[in-house]
């Protein structure tokens, strides 16, 4: 049987939530890790979520305390490692009727209800489904499960002749999972070099096997970037995981039966107001469970869940999806009048789940796994399911199955390791407000200026901005971003696409509005920045322009005023 060496890298295929958070803690245990993608950082169903970190209440239904308690452990240890990007929620549940649900509730709990069936939830089912959930929890951060009168405040403003009460529960949300997934490399990038071990991050490539080499070569095709050994394979490509081992001609059975999950975000200040102070975990009329959920100036609604087949990357929401969408919006906030006309701009993710007998794509279980094929004498772990909550203790569980195999052991971990940009965080408002007025002090920076770095980096703004501070103060035009953060983040974070700045280190594709200018200035600052031989600057700062406007316009309905 070959063994393999443990010097040799262990190749990821997928830079999502799943490999970044694997690749960090595979080097802090000293083992060299090269990534790869064949598109971007976070570029599949990581930036495609609901982007909340939560326990998943509706698991309980089906029994599932131990992902449930796994997930509560999980969100605890997110909000006090990464507070920067995981920050509490208060969610509300409008019930129509005191009775209701409780029977049926407890026939999917023993594996016997009907998951299509549209009875709704009564308060006292509700209110045992949160009483659980809090035991589960048993949380020191968040506030306990209560009970209100939709009559009365501070409540969100839902249809009170449809709602007389509404249940309020506690969870946690991260805004910007996009710039997670940096920390998690960046952070594995530092140890790494630390260390003294191989750790590459190779994007819009593709890993082609021969024998137990494998090479890296760019998606448009040319010669090979990378060319090595690996010790194993780890198949982290999600929901396209099946489409990965076809390149690797790896035989095996299919693997994953995805579904869909379709958003859009709008800024209608109206429904902004009516979910204060907190978000709306709603049930349409057809029982299907729906967020209404703050996002930045914005509301983000989602989602849906339907079976999906093709490459997730052409995953798109559909006009249906969004009509469905806005009507379960208008059910619940009558009064808001929201139409097709306000929604800013949409996207759609495909979950990696398994595959499963199962017609209905809600009762498909959302626990992970790890599934082992053969690439001849090389062995490839696919990774199966996940989520944002749990990626670090899925990470933990294949990391060590890999070292069980490299015959390591392990010497580190990542329970209490924050990740960059956590450290040393405010402890409230009043301290985190001061300290960007000491840091816009100390490097002439305005304290916008400092605010918007710092929602994207955290406390790591501060090292930034104090690198900077003799540079252009100016910013990018219609943003609050330093022209020269911009530069920072081009050269340290990956960047290859104007899709990449736009979409997952700037997050300006969530602006309320979008500029001409912006996306012109940055496709010039990204052709200064990557020279003459690449990619961007070949095409031309007119032509990369042009065609992320369509882009925008393709995957996430969003138009560019010219002006």
């Amino acid at each position: 049987m070959f063994v393999p060496r443990s010097n040799q890298p262990v190749l990821i295929l997928g830079a999502g939530i799943n490999g970044a958070a694997l690749a960090r803690e595979l080097v802090l245990n000293n083992v060299p890790v090269i990534v790869v993608d064949s598109h971007d950082i976070s570029s599949g169903a990581t930036s495609r979520s609901s982007r909340l970190i939560h326990g998943g209440l509706r698991y309980l239904e089906y029994g599932d305390f131990a992902l449930v308690r796994e997930s509560l452990v999980e969100r605890e240890r997110l909000l006090k490692l990464a507070p920067q990007f995981v920050q509490p929620l208060r969610l509300f549940i409008p019930v129509r009727r005191r009775f209701g649900g409780l029977i049926h509730a407890a026939l999917k709990f023993l594996g016997a209800g009907s998951p299509s069936s549209t009875q709704a939830r009564g308060l006292w089912t509700v209110r045992l489904g949160l009483w659980l959930y809090d035991l589960c929890a048993r949380s020191r951060r968040l506030l306990r499960s209560s009970v209100h009168r939709s009559s009365a405040g501070p409540v969100p403003h839902v249809d009170r002749g449809q709602f007389p009460w509404l249940c309020a529960y506690s969870d946690a949300q991260m805004l910007f999972p996009e710039r997670f997934v940096v920390g998690l490399l960046d952070d594995a990038r530092q140890v790494a070099a630390g260390l003294g071990l191989d750790f590459r991050v190779w994007t819009y490539h593709r890993a082609k096997l021969d024998g137990r080499r494998v090479r890296i070569v760019p998606n448009e095709g040319g010669d090979a970037s990378d060319e090595f050994e690996p010790s194993l394979i780890i198949n982290a490509s999600g929901a396209a995981g099946d489409l990965t081992l076809d390149q690797l001609h790896v035989t095996s059975p299919r693997l994953f039966a995805g579904t869909k999950g379709s958003h859009f975000v709008t800024f209608h200040a109206g429904l902004r107001k009516a979910i204060e102070p907190g978000a709306v975990y709603a049930e349409a009329p057809d029982g299907r469970l729906i967020f209404v959920l703050p996002f930045g100036d914005g509301v983000l609604v989602g989602t849906t869940d339907e079976f999906f087949e093709g490459d997730p990357v052409r995953a798109m929401a559909t006009e249906s999806e969004l009509e469905y969408l806005i009507g379960l919006v208008r059910h619940v906030f009558p009064d808001v009048g929201l139409t097709r006309a306000d929604v800013a701009l949409h996207y759609s993710g495909v979950r990696p789940l398994p595959v499963t007998t199962s017609k209905t794509a809600s009762t498909v279980t959302r626990r992970h796994a790890i599934v082992e094929s053969k690439a001849g004498s090389l062995s490839v772990l696919t990774l199966i399911g996940g989520k944002l909550t749990t990626c670090r203790q899925f990470a933990e569980e294949v990391t060590d199955r890999v070292l069980a195999k490299l015959h390591r052991p392990r010497i580190a971990n990542t329970l209490d390791r924050p990740i960059p940009g956590g450290e040393n965080y405010p402890a409230d408002a009043e301290q985190l407000n001061a300290e960007w007025q000491r840091l816009s002090r100390e490097t002439g920076h305005e304290a916008s200026q400092v605010e918007a770095v710092w929602h994207l980096c955290g406390s790591r703004t501060a090292g930034i901005l104090h690198s900077l501070a003799h540079g252009d103060k100016t910013s990018l035009v219609g943003t609050c971003l330093p022209v020269t953060f911009v530069r920072w983040v081009i050269e340290h974070e990956w960047v290859t696409r104007l899709e990449d700045l736009f979409e997952r280190r700037l997050m300006l594709v969530f602006q309320p509005e979008l500029s001409l200018q912006t996306l012109v200035q940055l496709a010039q600052m990204l052709v200064d920045a990557t020279g003459p031989s690449s990619r961007e600057s070949a095409s031309g700062v007119e032509v990369l322009v042009d065609q992320y406007q369509r882009r925008l316009h393709e995957i996430y309905g969003r138009l560019v005023p010219d002006a």
